[in-house]
């Protein structure tokens, strides 16, 4: 009696503990699928954040910074074409903690971190006082003015200097907008050398100087 009432128990705990297996099996087969793939995964999100930074990018003005505007327009098929990423993977790209782009649907996968520098151009207008000289001083690293000169009929603007080198030069006269390549890593200093009245009205310099923020760069690779 006692060992046909124990048949049932022998038998739901043989078929427990076989379950606990299977369990236990799949359980160290997921994680070891896991464990084969997280390396895998840093490797490619470590390469695309890798080259997003990079020197040469489309979306850096230099190493490390990110031109804003630039990283507005990525998008995923960009991201997907011009970064190494894997047909079978699938990314995403944050800048403090927003979304830039993605391909495909991220759900996991392995995600690397990295402090850049954000830069941005606002579009800034001087118009000289000139009182005891003909000259303006530019911001430092502003790289690309443009200038226009209207200057009055008794007047003749002859030449523009960027420090020491000449810019522009007409002995008949200089008249209209100019579009000047300035070194970046310098102040400039503009002269006006012109023979006859030059004043406010007569010079408009735009410039376009960068503001730069520091940002935390996300990059997520899942598959």
């Amino acid at each position: 009696m006692r060992g046909q009432i124990d048949l049932p128990a022998l038998g739901i705990a043989l078929f427990l503990l076989t379950v606990a297996l299977v369990l236990a099996v799949s359980t160290a087969n997921s994680a070891l699928a896991g464990a084969e793939r997280s390396p895998v995964e840093r490797n490619a999100a470590v390469g695309v954040s890798d080259r997003l930074v990079s020197a040469d990018a489309p979306l850096t003005v230099r190493r490390n910074v990110l031109d804003e505007r630039e990283v507005e327009g990525l998008d995923g098929e960009a991201l997907s074409d011009r970064y190494g990423l894997s047909a079978d993977a699938d990314a995403r790209v944050r800048l403090d903690g927003e979304t830039v782009a993605s391909t495909g649907d991220v759900d996991g996968g392995s995600t690397v971190e990295r402090i850049v520098l954000v830069e941005r151009r606002e579009e800034r207008t001087i118009r000289p006082a000139f009182e005891r000289t003909t000259t303006v001083t530019l911001p430092r690293r502003s790289g690309n003015v443009t200038l226009t000169l209207t200057p009055p009929a008794n007047t003749t603007v002859r030449a523009v200097w960027a420090n020491e080198h000449t810019l522009l030069a007409d002995e008949g006269g200089l008249a209209g907008t100019f579009d000047l390549s300035l070194s970046p890593f310098e102040t400039t200093q503009l002269r006006f050398e012109a023979l006859g009245p030059l004043d406010s009205d007569h010079v408009l310099v735009t410039y376009y100087p960068p503001e730069t923020r520091k940002a935390v760069l996300e990059v997520t690779v899942d598959g």
